[in-house]
């Protein structure tokens, strides 16, 4: 249960916001490079709550700007991109990537108004074919992130980004919930899953260790980037299994897998307080990815705004003999099963109805560590630090290990990602009360 303002501050994005001021001193991945094209049509896109726009202009460059043009207002996604920079239709005013005003052609040749006209912009960078966009003031600018993936070839990734229809909290708390794996993930018979892939478009084959054991014994571990979250499964008679989820605050997480399969890197961005940008970039560590299985397996189709074609009005296409004999959800992609139970949840979920059991642990220390950081922030203390961690050295790795070992000696924390005032660890295994969370 979380108290209806504790609520309200962790869901409001909108600029102004606590929550939302916050999150602009962290950058943010915007659209994929490929979506730019030189010259070519300007692209709007919603983050948290502001209408921008972005473009590419004749040299390349990549601006990211206010989308409504300083005169009287007019969209600038009708304007002409050419001659390095973006001219609006209205009045023939145009801007370069910086947002400073080059012509102002509707005004007399000597006039001074140019030199006080200026177009919101700001600071962008591209990396492994992601525009990344930072929002916040430019004092506050960190160090760009280096996360693991992005040290790869780019015949090894493949990313997504699509329009999730509800808050980014709900999101990612179910990206940090292991146990729902067991159920709404679940393949109901073995599958022949190509190497390295977690699952088929049905789901996890029930003799993974994500599903055949709902890992009930699990521990959050304070990091130097965020929390690691640990469970605790049973493999066999003789070996358990130790699989992690990193949430690197304040908004991307690596969900589990184990050795051997690739791995996956989230970004929950508020698109709005009522939607989410919901990015994936999967990764092979060794070898090519094999970017169509991938795209298959998580089945999402979108339309030319990047939302679902399989959505709430059509029910995301499920099919209730599939569940008889295929898998738990009867929804074909494991992505569509996830956005199936988070955007039924309504916009926004009212978190002080809820009632939170033992496998909440990983959601109610991300909510903790998410409140204690803004109410930092709204004090003008600093926030969480990405430049403090290792990041390149950041990924998610499941490992067994034999019975009575404890996960800390099988699965130890890496001494460069410790917290500076030491790692705080909570564990459960059996139950407990949250109702003051």
């Amino acid at each position: 249960m979380l108290k209806t303002e504790d609520n309200e501050l962790l869901t409001r994005t909108g600029p102004g916001t606590p929550m939302g001021e916050m999150f602009r001193r962290y950058w943010i991945p915007v659209l994929k490079s490929d979506e730019l094209l030189s010259d070519g049509e300007p692209k709007r896109i919603k983050i948290l709550g502001e209408d921008l726009l972005a473009f590419r202009d004749t040299d390349g460059k990549v601006g990211l700007v206010d989308e409504k043009c300083p005169h009287r207002g007019t969209s600038l996604s009708l304007g002409n991109n050419s001659g390095c920079g973006l001219t609006c239709i209205y009045h023939g005013w145009k801007f370069n990537t910086q947002g400073e005003c080059i012509d102002l052609p509707s005004e007399p040749k000597d006039s001074k108004l140019k030199k006080g006209i200026h177009l919101k912009a700001y600071e962008t960078t591209e990396k492994n074919g992601i525009v990344w966009g930072y929002l916040g003031p430019k004092e506050h600018q960190p160090p760009f992130p280096d996360f693991y993936w992005m040290n790869l070839a780019d015949s090894r990734l493949v990313s997504e980004r699509v329009w999730q229809e509800c808050n980014y909290l709900q999101v990612m708390e179910n990206d940090l919930d292991y146990v729902h794996a067991a159920f709404l993930h679940k393949a109901l018979q073995k599958q022949n899953i190509k190497d390295g892939l977690l699952s088929s478009k049905l789901g996890i084959n029930p003799d993974h260790p994500l599903v055949k054991n709902p890992p009930v014994k699990q521990a959050v571990e304070t990091t130097s980037y965020g929390k690691r979250c640990i469970a605790v499964g049973s493999e066999d008679e003789t070996t358990d299994v130790f699989m992690e989820i990193h949430y690197i605050f304040p908004f991307y997480t690596y969900p589990p897998r184990m050795k051997g399969e690739d791995g996956m890197w989230h970004a929950f961005i508020p698109r709005d307080d009522h939607s989410t940008w919901s990015w994936d970039v999967q990764f092979a560590h060794y070898s090519e990815i094999d970017a169509e299985a991938q795209r298959e397996r998580r089945g999402i189709l979108v339309d030319e705004q990047f939302r679902k074609l399989n959505n709430m009005m059509n029910n995301y296409k499920q099919n209730r003999e599939l569940m008889t004999y295929a898998n738990y959800s009867g929804i074909e992609g494991i992505a569509n099963q996830d956005h199936a139970v988070t955007e039924t949840m309504g916009p926004i979920v009212d978190r002080s109805r809820e009632h939170l059991g033992t496998s909440d642990l990983p959601i109610i220390q991300m909510r903790r560590m998410l409140l204690d950081n803004v109410k930092a922030h709204m004090r003008e203390e600093p926030t969480i630090r990405l430049q403090d961690s290792p990041l390149g050295k950041l990924y998610s790795c499941g490992l067994t290990g034999p019975k009575g070992r404890k996960w800390s000696e099988v699965i130890p924390l890496d001494g460069e990602f410790v917290y500076k005032d030491g790692s705080f660890t909570e564990e459960t295994e059996g139950p407990h009360s949250y109702e003051k969370v």
